[in-house]
Parts: C-alpha cells; structure tokens; sequence
C-alpha cells in the first residue's frame, strides 16, 4: 500500500477550508474583533473611479443603508494591478458594456458606452472622492462625482480640496494597503465578517449574512439583490425542433480547471435543457497553462466566492482536486472521443463534478477511468487515445473565438447576437432566446 500524497491529501483540506462549520468560525472570529473596535456593524466599501462596477454599486447602498443597520466606511482606491486585470484594454471595454447591462436590469444609472471618461476626469474625479471620505453624507456626493464621471456630464472642479496632494496619495495609499492587508485587489468590493462581496452581483450574500447576524430595521426577509440568477430557466417553454430560435446554439467557452465554469457548465445545461437549445461545449487551456498568471489572493477569493454561488444554486462544490497540468490534458484529450459519442455533455459535466466536489484525481488512470464510466464510455477504448495531442489545435481555436467576442475569461457564453462573461450573466442569453420567439 503506497504512502498518501500531497495530492491526495489536498482535496481533504479544500473540502475543509470551504466547509459551513470553516466558514461560520471565520465569520464569528471577525464578528468578536470587530466588536473589540466597536466596529461591529461596519462595512468596508472599496470604490475605484476606473471601475464602472464601483458607480453602479454606490447607486445601490442607500437601498441596504436603509433597510440594515449598519454603516459604511468608504476608501477609494485606484491601481488596477495588471497580474489581476491580464487584458487590461478588453476589461476596460466589457466592465463598461457589463456594467451598463446589470444597471439596467435594477434600473439603475450605467455608464454611457460612448462616452469613454479621460484619464484627468478619472484623477479629478479620484481626488474628489478622496475629499469626501471624512464627509457623514458620502454617497449622495460621491455618486453625484461617478455619475457626471461615467455619463460624460461636466465634472466639478471649482470646489476647494480641502487636502493637499500629499494629504490625498497618503490617504490613498492608506486606502490601497488597507485592501491587500484584507486580502483583496480590486475595487467595487465590500467586505464584512472577513468575506468579501462584488459588486451589486454579491449583495444577496451580503444580505443573508446581515439577516443572520440580525442586523435588520425589520422583521427579516429574503435576499433582494438576485436578479441575475433567481428566475433563470423557470419559465422556460421548451423550443420546438424547428423553431428558427434553434438554428443558434448556445455556446460555452469553458476551462475544466475554472470553479466559475463548473457551475457556469452546470447553470448552461439547465438552460439548454428548459429551452431545448442546442449546446456547443468549447474547452480552452486554463489560464495558467497559458502563461497568465493568477496570483494568491485571487484563486483564494474565487474559491471562497465560488463555494458561496455553489450553495445558493445548490451545486455541490469544495472538495477539490485539481486537474491543472495533465488532469486538463487528459480530459482535453478524450473529448473527441466523447463527442464521437455522443456524450460530450455528459463527459463534462461528470468531469467537472468530479474535480470539484468529488475529490477524484483525474490525472491518475484509476480516478479518469471512474470519470469515464460514469459518463458511458469505454475506458479500454479512451485509454489508447491519452496520449493525442491533436486536442490543442481545436482549444486554441477556441480560445481565438472566445477573443473575437470581445472576451478573455471563462467561462463565457455566445449565443445569437450576444456575448457574455460569468455564469451570473446567463440571464442575457436567456433574454435573446425570448426576443427571438422563445416567449
């Protein structure tokens, strides 16, 4: 009997560290310092003026201000570290299109896509926000100062700083310290109990976690902030074989490394099945085996994020063992093998709940051949075929598709006329099934 691995002892600790029992421990031992400080109901806002994220998150604060008692201590921050943001001009063009899409989805202001701001208006409207920070009435001031930034309106300059410029790079760089001491990296943030909220994507996180902690004005009700994920596939009315609507498939561009595109996997195959919409599964390398870089803090956040959307869609997740290297590539390889039968869905899809929450080592024969059964292939068969290289024209294929669309990361979905990133912006493709006759 051989001696256990680091490999096989990894998926044990993920399976822990992502545990409720992990999670509520955490929560509790950043309650009991907050209450040390007499910060017990403070969340911390991180707002980039670069970030059109951060303009539409403001616009949504008053709302939860009102309804939680708690207050927000808001620190504007500016860099955009570039082994965070690895194509910096396309994050700048989608964050602009994306933001727009889930204002509108609120009604709420977005910024106006023709209308990219200057670099001076993002330092003037930087400085601004830093002024206002010691300000009891920042939100209103300071979404007043992204509005005029993000909607091409005239940005107020005539008003006095009331701290030099030396006074405001300290004050940021404070600002920017105090993210990465927190352990995060980009702006459009809010964190609270030691977690981590994005957006107005996050806020129904944020939410659950304030009613649990009873720090509601009113008797506790659900979530509010869900629109992106909570009616997706429901009232779906299945398409007929020759409706037009079909002669699109949905397309998933998708990385068996990325927690992201196992659930986005998942979340995809609802929505083909509910609408009876054919799906084109499109693997691409994970980012790494591209040479991009995905630093600490940021595959710890994704982690954490991922096992929160995983509970809330009631997708197992946690006990991980990672494919990256040849767990990718054996999978890659077998999959036109799978397609040939028929079962590439399937193939997948097994495939991803495996390395995700089964703890299966995909990149020994024992844990591929488990895979490969279960999804109703012949493993005498597949074994031969592991060592094809042939899979890596088609994935960097892929990969330039994905690019064409405007998109980098996965998993990313293309449909008709619409391209999106993140499996919480399925709900567009399921708005172009319906404007094309699905309702």
């Amino acid at each position: 009997m051989r001696a256990p691995e680091k490999a096989d002892i990894v998926p044990w600790i993920a399976r822990t560290l992502s545990s409720p029992t992990t999670r509520r421990l955490r929560q509790q031992a950043y309650r009991l310092n907050a209450l040390r400080k007499r910060e017990g109901k403070v969340v911390d806002v991180f707002i980039n003026p670069r970030d059109p994220f951060s303009f539409v998150l403001l616009q949504a604060l008053p709302d939860l201000k009102q309804r939680y008692d708690i207050r927000f201590r808001c620190h504007t921050v500016w860099q955009q570290p570039q082994e965070m943001f690895p194509e910096p001009a396309m994050w700048a063009d989608w964050a602009i299109t994306d933001a727009s899409r889930v204002a509108s989805l609120y009604g709420l202001g977005g910024p106006n896509p023709s209308k990219h701001p200057s670099e001076e208006a993002f330092i003037v409207c930087r400085d601004q926000l830093l002024n206002l920070e010691d300000n009891g009435d920042y939100l209103t001031p300071a979404c007043d100062a992204l509005r005029a930034l993000w909607r091409g309106e005239a940005i107020e300059t005539a008003r006095e700083s009331s701290l030099s410029q030396p006074d405001l790079a300290e004050r940021l760089r404070i600002n920017e310290q105090r993210l990465s001491t927190l352990g995060h990296y980009q702006g459009s943030m809010l964190h609270f109990r030691g977690e981590w909220f994005w957006g107005i994507d996050r806020l129904d996180h944020l939410e659950n976690l304030l009613i649990r902690e009873g720090l509601t004005f009113s008797p506790p009700t659900d979530a509010t902030w869900t629109r992106t994920w909570t009616d997706l596939g429901k009232h779906a009315k299945p398409l007929e074989q020759s409706h037009p609507a079909r002669n699109d498939a949905l397309e998933i561009f998708f990385s068996i490394r990325s927690p992201y595109s196992y659930l986005g996997l998942e979340r995809a195959i609802m929505l083909a099945n509910a609408w009876n919409l054919p799906l084109e599964l499109r693997p691409v390398l994970p980012m790494l085996m591209r040479g991009q870089a995905v630093p600490d803090d940021k595959k710890w956040y994704i982690f954490q994020d991922t096992k929160r959307e995983a509970t809330k869609l009631g997708i197992p997740y946690g006990f991980v063992a990672d494919p990256l290297g040849a767990g990718v590539e054996r999978c890659y390889a077998l999959f036109e093998y799978a397609r040939a039968e028929g079962r590439e869905v399937e193939y997948m899809r097994t495939y991803a709940r495996a390395v995700n929450a089964e703890g299966i080592r995909s990149e020994t024969d024992r844990g591929l051949q488990i895979i490969v059964e279960r999804s109703g292939l012949d493993w005498h068969k597949a074994r031969p075929m592991l060592n094809d290289q042939g899979w890596r024209e088609w994935a960097e294929n892929n990969r330039k598709a994905m690019y064409s669309h405007g998109l980098w990361g996965v998993p990313s979905f293309h449909y008709g006329s619409v391209s999106c990133w993140g499996q919480d912006r399925l709900w567009l493709i399921e708005d172009e099934i319906k404007k094309r006759g699905g309702d």
